[in-house]
């Protein structure tokens, strides 16, 4: 478990140096919005959210699924090859307990189009991407690394908070 933000730094800066090496080889056609890291037990969750509720812009919770997702602006950006992200998604554990602790995804939205189209062009290009239906929203996701994952979405999560949850 992440006890500092300084530890999460460190590690959430390996897996964007894991994500430009791999967007390197490609055309992607994307901008960064956020990286996702999900919590292997809810006490996980409950020290990583106070632990950026001192060092972070803002703090944002929602229930999604059964479970807690925090969205957390940070005071200062990853910096990656598709731009700066701002944002950490902090996952709860699953209701079923199933999900294991780690960084999961970073998230990428098109420049022009939409998510089907960019999908499509990712694809020509040799990439697998799985379409995955959620019952809140739609993604493809693609493996990098391990289970490190390109998850496609149709545009910022900031948006998608302010158009359905405010």
């Amino acid at each position: 478990m992440l006890q500092t933000v300084e530890e999460f730094w460190a590690e959430a800066q390996r897996f964007v140096g894991i994500f430009d090496k791999w967007v390197s080889k490609f055309e992607i056609g994307g901008k960064a919005d956020h990286i996702c890291y999900k919590c292997g037990e809810r006490e996980e969750f409950e020290v990583m959210r106070r632990m950026f509720e001192g060092e972070s812009a803002f703090v944002y919770q929602s229930i999604i699924s059964g479970r807690r997702i925090a969205v957390i602006k940070f005071k200062r950006p990853l910096t990656t090859t598709l731009g700066e992200i701002w944002y950490l998604e902090l996952a709860d554990q699953k209701p079923d307990m199933s999900q294991k602790a780690g960084f999961d995804h970073i998230e990428v939205y098109p420049i022009e189009g939409d998510m089907e189209r960019l999908a499509e062009k990712l694809q020509a290009q040799g990439i697998e991407l799985k379409k995955v239906v959620r019952p809140h929203h739609t993604t493809y996701d693609g493996i990098i690394q391990g289970d490190f994952k390109l998850r496609l979405e149709d545009e910022e999560l900031i948006q998608k908070i302010k158009r359905e949850e405010m």
